[in-house]
């Protein structure tokens, strides 16, 4: 059975609003080059607001530490940090984080949230069996899990009002690094 962890109250909830904030005032930088991130999506490079910038380090390394702790490893960063707000009619098939065919090479991940005043949009996991498992994520927890074909996931179809999320990936180091 594939690990995931849960943690609640992983975000402070001014931090959750800050984020939501700044989304909500930058819908126009809003876009990615996967056709699946496309119409939900701000990248990092485009975050130019510092405060925003050094919250999102801060999650970054907070997740590091549960990861290596829980998975008994030593993680950094994949990549930079995005925000990402799905609306309503939004669901992401199932898959899994490490596509082979976009040279991905992260080992873990994570899912933050920010909110949970929407319908819908449940996170879900397809085991071996084609059994769901469905989570409902209070606002301001976190869902850590291996990127793998172990942890095939999706999300539910949003019913009503914005999700907000802040996924992110991260690798193991490599020894002597």
């Amino acid at each position: 059975m594939a690990k995931r962890l849960i943690i609640n109250d992983f975000i402070h909830p001014e931090d959750s609003k800050d984020f939501i904030r700044f989304f909500d005032q930058n819908e126009h930088l809003i876009g990615d080059g996967r056709d699946f991130h496309a119409d939900k999506t701000i990248n990092w490079h485009l975050i130019n607001d510092l405060k925003v910038r050094d919250l999102l380090k801060y999650y970054a390394r907070k997740a590091i530490m549960f990861i290596d702790h829980h998975f008994h490893t030593k993680t950094t960063m994949y990549q930079n940090m995005r925000l990402v707000r799905w609306s309503k009619g939004m669901l992401m098939k199932p898959h899994i984080d490490k596509q082979h065919q976009y040279e991905d090479t992260m080992d873990y991940s994570s899912l933050m949230y920010l909110n949970d005043d929407y319908e819908g949009g449940e996170l879900f996991f397809v085991d071996s069996a084609g059994k769901e498992d469905v989570y409902r994520m209070p606002a301001f927890s976190a869902m850590l899990f291996e990127s793998g074909k172990e942890n095939l996931h999706g999300v539910k179809e949003v019913l009503k009002g914005k999700r907000y999320t802040i996924p992110s990936f991260y690798n193991e180091k490599k020894k002597g690094k």
